[in-house]
């Protein structure tokens, strides 16, 4: 090893001191060597902080060898920092560019040096030269996209940061700029998102849709809603005109509100091109879950009584169906998103990075507890995997490894995302639904799901509002507090919130039934059904006994769901009143809330 060789050594081991002395005499022994004179000044600059010895050395440097591209560099940063001298820098940078113009890593350089002195504007055209030498430096879209940012160009900013989160690698100079990266592109699209207004994207959209099929989209305002939004299809509904509606109250109800509007989209094309299918509850399919999963549920929650269990395992397989359904639908909606309309982008990825975040969350917590079988617990996992695939593919940020899948699961939800992109490559109306076909046999479950053309459901739905219409008001006045509080007294005594881990978790299934069966109600619905409840459980409710009430014909209540939808009416129609009910299942209801948000990606 030779002297120079031995100095870097040195110097790359951080021992300056030692490497100080041997570059000093190969400059008196040999003047001409320029990278020994660049060397000095770094020292004498970085760590002598001796910045007029430095620049004589540089000087030296750049007279040796006026096109050594790291002199160059460090003079112009020296009369930048140091000197306050941007306008000599400029030259010295500019002979950068002549002399090295393929050098990403030295233009980035120099467009970080403007950005430390706060001079955005000047380093703007630094670090563009090279992204354009380099577009897979995460160091650049990281100082280009704060740059914009800092000018206040947040379309721009926004763009380089989802652009830098799709094609950057990370680099052994500088590992952890990616999530620097991450970090600045979700603040960039939360305040591009605020800045943005959003109602003219609803109205052009609902425009669109409205003159596919001729009928009224109409927009409800709805603070009770527990969810962000939901569509409310008119065919489905025996109705003369489609309802969305949307709690403003919510985070990121922009995108879901859109959301919506997609599968609306979705509905109208598969319905005139008459393929248009969903997803079933029967006895067949219940028959089929109970089969697979009963001994299970038995062993696991065998001190639960029967009538009560089987509702439970009945509200597991319903769950199971929508979760199969929604998971294919949704990837084909949140690709109409982003790839019809890029305004909504910043809302979109804000919001699927708050989902994924509820789903990773959802997935730990269903393995941890050992509630539900494993095969329907893997089902949902690798579901969630996949849609985070999706994700990851439209964002650039990879979230997988959070779920920690098995190999087995990651192929599996692989070669679910597989399926969908090819679909998308000679999509038809109506594919989605071969698609959650081909979702259901790969988890071998096609005993367990029904999928049923649209006018078999349409006949169910008429029949079903012909019923509804014949319900009587009631008096909102036939329930004081008092009598609510002093009727379920006794029982909350009995039953800590939250402290029976079974009962809890049979109590959140019936709640998630709850909240699924008043989605397709009106709010004036769910409230005359909160009063009829309330005015059973005046003389208090019995978990062993049955019930039915009028609001809900053609049912019989196990005490526990009846407690279940007593509880959730009143969340929703009457809140402000919730606590007075005196009902010991607050921990049950933000365990429902929890199943139901992941379920529906809300």
């Amino acid at each position: 090893m030779n002297k120079i060789e031995r100095a870097f050594a040195l110097c790359n081991e951080n021992k300056f001191d030692e490497a100080l002395p041997i570059l000093e005499e190969i400059t008196q022994s040999d003047p001409q060597n320029s990278e020994a004179w660049r060397t000095l000044a770094q020292i004498h600059w970085f760590q002598k902080h001796d910045p007029e010895k430095a620049y004589d050395e540089l000087i030296e440097a750049l007279r040796c060898e006026p096109s050594n591209i790291w002199a160059l560099v460090l003079m112009g940063n020296l009369l930048t920092k140091e000197k306050n001298d941007v306008e000599h820098a400029k030259q010295y940078y500019d002979k950068v560019l002549e002399y090295h113009p393929d050098n990403a890593i030295a233009i980035n350089n120099i467009g970080a040096t403007y950005m430390e002195v706060k001079d955005y504007k000047s380093a703007l055209p630094y670090l563009e030269k090279a992204l354009s030498i380099d577009d897979t430096y995460a160091n650049s879209y990281y100082g280009l996209a704060l740059c914009y940012y800092k000018l206040d160009r947040m379309e721009d900013a926004f763009k380089i940061c989802h652009k830098g989160a799709l094609k950057s690698s990370e680099r052994p100079e500088n590992p952890a700029v990616r999530d620097e990266l991450i970090k600045l592109y979700v603040t960039v699209a939360k305040e591009y998102a605020d800045r943005t207004n959003y109602l003219n994207v609803w109205r052009g959209i609902k425009d669109e849709l409205e003159a596919v099929d001729h009928l009224n989209i109409r927009i409800v305002e709805d603070k009770t809603l527990s969810i962000h939004a939901k569509m409310e299809y008119a065919p489905l509904h025996a109705a003369k005109e489609h309802v969305i509606r949307y709690n403003p109250e919510k985070d990121f109800v922009e995108h879901l509100f859109i959301h919506e509007m997609m599968h609306l989209r979705m509905n109208q094309q598969a319905t005139k091109a008459n393929r248009a299918k969903a997803v079933i509850s029967s006895e067949r399919t219940k028959n089929a879950f109970k089969k697979r999963y009963l001994a299970f549920m038995k062993k696991k929650h065998g001190h639960i009584p029967a009538a009560e269990l089987d509702k439970v395992i009945n509200g597991l397989a319903d769950g199971l169906g929508l979760q199969l359904m929604n998971c294919p639908l949704d990837l084909f909606v949140e690709h109409m998103i982003y790839k019809d309309y890029e305004i909504v982008r910043p809302i979109q990825m804000l919001s699927l990075f708050h989902i994924e975040q509820d789903n990773i969350n959802a997935v730990k917590q269903a393995e941890s507890n050992g509630f539900f079988p494993k095969q329907i617990v893997s089902a949902n996992k690798i579901m969630n995997i996949a849609t985070s695939m999706h994700f990851m593919d439209m964002y650039g940020i990879n979230l997988i490894g959070q779920y920690h899948p098995t190999k087995q699961e990651y192929e599996h939800a692989k070669d679910l995302y597989d399926e969908f992109k090819a679909y998308l490559n000679t999509y038809n109306p109506g594919d989605e639904y071969e698609m959650l076909e081909y979702f259901v046999e790969s988890f071998d479950m096609e005993d367990m799901v029904e999928l049923v053309d649209e006018s078999q459901v349409t006949a169910g739905m008429k029949a079903d509002l012909s019923m509804k219409s014949d319900l009587k008001d009631l008096a909102e006045d036939a329930l004081s507090e008092e009598d609510a509080d002093a009727a379920n007294a006794q029982f909350a005594l009995n039953h800590q919130d939250g402290a029976d881990a079974t009962e809890t978790m049979m109590m959140s299934m019936y709640m998630l039934g709850a909240m699924e069966y008043f989605d397709t109600l009106t709010p004036q619905d769910v409230h005359r059904i909160a009063l009829e409840i309330a005015m059973v459980g005046v003389t208090g409710i019995d978990p062993k006994k049955k019930y039915s009430i009028k609001s809900i014909p053609g049912k019989e209540f196990g005490g526990y769901e009846l407690l279940a939808h007593y509880y959730v009416s009143w969340a929703r129609a009457i809140p402000h009143m919730l606590d007075k009910l005196g009902l010991p299942f607050s921990k049950a209801y933000e365990a429902a809330l929890q199943m139901y948000n992941a379920k529906y990606n809300k």
